[in-house]
């Protein structure tokens, strides 16, 4: 299970050079507006559709069209880290605001994933509405069905490891509960080290878990 995590956390090492010279596009990446609806200009869209977009960042875009719509100002190239003491090559887009979006590069060049983990950020799904904050509980009625993420205590701790075929399948999920909710006698065995939990178990009753980081893949797996 490890193994799959793995592949989608982590990508190609790659240069991170900014490719230029390409213009500016005016086509939308959203397509058809429904009757009534107002659009939101790309550049100020925190929604997104994984597999397709994040905001105004689309499968398939160049890094140079990235800096043309939020502006160089807002760009920043950057290793990025990826546990264990690794990094791969990326960019931080508006870094140091509660937006900050981490771009992880594939083979190409080209935005593959992005993953953003700040409290009060206001990415979220176009879909379900799931964002930093999101409660198990409504992370469970997202999904449609249970699921399970690794224990806590490691570096991939609280991952999801498996959505069991529910809505979320394509996000990388990670979980945290809140401190000052665990017992004098710390968290229990059963929720500590490499391996599944079940979201339904028990022992996670009043601990208060909630998304703490998300990764979102712009582009399916078969584009990779």
């Amino acid at each position: 299970m490890l193994k799959g995590i793995s592949s989608f956390v982590f990508l190609l090492l790659v240069s991170a050079c900014m490719e230029s010279g390409d213009p500016p596009t005016s086509q939308s990446a959203y397509g058809p507006l429904p009757a009534g609806a107002v659009e939101v200009p790309r550049e100020s869209d925190r929604s997104f559709v994984a597999g397709e977009r994040i905001g105004g960042i689309t499968a398939g875009m160049p890094m140079s069209l990235v800096e043309n719509l939020y502006g160089s100002d807002q760009l920043t190239p950057r290793d990025l880290p990826a546990g264990e003491g690794t990094t791969v090559p990326g960019y931080v887009l508006f870094p140091g605001t509660r937006d900050e979006l981490f771009i992880e590069l594939g083979h190409d060049k080209q935005p593959a994933r992005v993953r953003f983990s700040h409290p009060r950020s206001e990415w979220h799904d176009a879909a379900t509405g799931l964002s930093i904050g999101t409660t198990l509980e409504e992370l469970r009625e997202m999904n449609g069905r249970p699921f399970t993420f690794f224990g806590f205590g490691w570096d991939y701790g609280g991952t999801v490891g498996d959505w069991s075929g529910g809505k979320l399948e394509q996000l990388l999920v990670r979980l945290t509960y809140s401190p000052e909710r665990v017992p004098p006698t710390g968290l229990p065995d059963t929720l500590i080290g490499d391996h599944p939990v079940s979201s339904t178990a028990d022992s996670l009753d009043g601990l208060g878990l909630r998304v703490r980081e998300i990764i979102v893949p712009i582009r399916r797996p078969a584009e990779e």
